[in-house]
């Protein structure tokens, strides 16, 4: 008789944006600060299935997780709650769930907490940054990116605010006409506020400069595609894949930097076959056991695709660069 295998499944009770403010927390570095839990630990430890977690969350406030024990790695039967905590964003504190919040840490838990609070803390964009957002945002303020002329920036002191504040002035040459405006960015979020309208600027050209700043702080990861290229590399799915009616199916619903790779055929999953490609690393795993397979051919192209991520992710740095005016280490 096949044994029952168990997994854990951390779930968390929101879904929101991943990245509505830099400086706190994500969804999966909280998830990572509770595996470090020592009951979370411990259990884990006796059992056969890797932790596995969601990764939505609410980005303006704590987050709440649910630990279950599930009957079998690929089912949600039998399911039994372990405990619920909560983590706060700001801080990595993590406590117990109800009306009556107590503690819950450990030197692993609380130092990562540490650590990741400090890596949360520099995404923060820079001066630079805000300034370069600063001016994209002033390009698309009504008539100032009609006519042929130029545009100033001078930073100014906030006092006390979070937001960087600049004074922009535009000067065109036809008609001679120049106009001002004071745009206040917000480093924790990438957002350009402008005074006069006392509303947000919105643009094209700014969403696409954001949309790089928060890419270039996200992990350099593999995606889906990937990690079904490496899959393909394994010979037992390899050779599942061949059949007829069979086909791969890949998800990271369960955390951003880890794929379940699923063999199904005739519309069926096939029964211990999952694998797990981590895609940080692209280092493949039984999907049950969490245990490394050796796939040379599999390891060789992950190898060969990280490589290309890493080279696209300097890429995107140099076009930010050459937009902003070079580099600037915080």
């Amino acid at each position: 008789m096949r044994a029952t295998s168990v997994v854990f499944i951390i779930g968390i009770l929101a879904a929101h944006s991943l990245w509505a403010q830099l400086d706190l927390l994500t969804p999966d570095e909280a998830s990572r600060i509770v595996k470090q839990i020592p009951r979370v630990v411990a259990a884990a430890e006796r059992l056969p299935c890797p932790i596995l977690a969601d990764v939505t969350g609410d980005p303006e406030h704590a987050i709440t997780f649910d630990v279950e024990v599930r009957a079998g790695c690929h089912t949600s039967m039998g399911s039994s709650l372990i405990d619920r905590y909560v983590v706060n964003r700001r801080n990595g504190a993590v406590t117990t769930w109800g009306d009556d919040p107590s503690k819950v840490g450990g030197r692993a838990s609380e130092a990562l907490a540490e650590e990741l609070i400090r890596h949360a803390r520099n995404r923060l964009l820079s001066v630079r940054e805000s300034r370069c957002l600063a001016l994209e945002a002033a390009r698309g303020l009504p008539g100032w990116d009609d006519a042929p002329g130029s545009i100033s920036i001078e930073p100014v002191a906030s006092r006390g605010s979070p937001e960087t504040v600049f004074h922009l002035s535009h000067k065109s040459l036809a008609p001679p006409v120049e106009a001002r405006a004071t745009l206040y960015v917000d480093p924790r979020t990438g957002h350009v506020r402008n005074e006069a309208a006392a509303a947000e600027v919105m643009s094209a050209g700014l969403g696409e400069l954001l949309a790089k700043l928060i890419a270039l702080r996200s992990p350099i990861l593999l995606n889906a595609r990937d990690a079904l290229s490496v899959a393909l590399r394994v010979p037992s799915l390899a050779e599942i894949s061949r059949r007829k009616g069979c086909s791969l199916i890949a998800s990271s619903e369960s955390t951003p930097e880890l794929s379940q790779v699923a063999p199904a055929c005739d519309g069926h999953y096939v029964e211990g076959a999952g694998i797990a490609v981590n895609l940080r690393d692209g280092v493949v795993s039984d999907a049950d056991t969490g245990k490394v397979i050796d796939a040379p051919e599999a390891a060789l192209l992950a190898s060969s695709l990280i490589s290309a991520v890493h080279e696209a992710r300097l890429h995107l740095q140099e076009e930010v660069d050459g937009k902003c005016g070079g580099s600037e280490r915080r």
